[in-house]
């Protein structure tokens, strides 16, 4: 992923994931830090009680993997990923680190609208989603980015 959008999708997901510096719950009660990073087995995180401080380094380096799969997710998704113009990139690699790649995948009319370039549909598709109404702000200024 390029620098520049690395950036923005990094602003993006702070604004919508926040930042947090310990272990918490989410809102599926599932213990996560940092930039949204679910805690899976595989974290020596795993198992820490709720509230025990994770470091910036560890957050950054958590995070750079975590969008590094989303952003491998969007590009198996979309068509193209590269060539589509950057807010679509930042909307489709934001919804890949929200969803998942099997989440995302369900969206087949956004797809569809996003690798034929008919953006204002894909933002349509977008809102016609139970994941619209699931994740508040975040849906509406993603599909204000798509629209842009």
């Amino acid at each position: 992923m390029k620098t520049e959008l690395l950036e923005q999708v990094k602003e993006d997901l702070v604004k919508h994931e926040g930042y947090v510096t310990e272990i918490y719950l989410d809102t599926e009660h599932l213990p996560t830090f940092g930039i949204g990073h679910l805690v899976t087995e595989q974290d020596m995180e795993h198992g820490w009680p709720v509230g025990t401080p994770v470091t910036d380094e560890r957050i950054l380096q958590v995070f750079h993997d975590d969008v590094e799969v989303a952003y491998s997710d969007a590009c198996a998704i979309f068509l193209n990923l590269d060539s589509q113009p950057t807010n679509v990139q930042r909307v489709c690699v934001n919804m890949a680190f929200n969803l998942g790649r099997n989440r995302l995948s369900k969206f087949k009319n956004m797809v569809t609208a996003v690798n034929e370039g008919n953006y204002s549909k894909a933002a349509d598709e977008m809102i016609d989603s139970k994941w619209y109404g699931q994740v508040g702000n975040r849906s509406k200024e993603l599909v204000e980015l798509m629209r842009g």
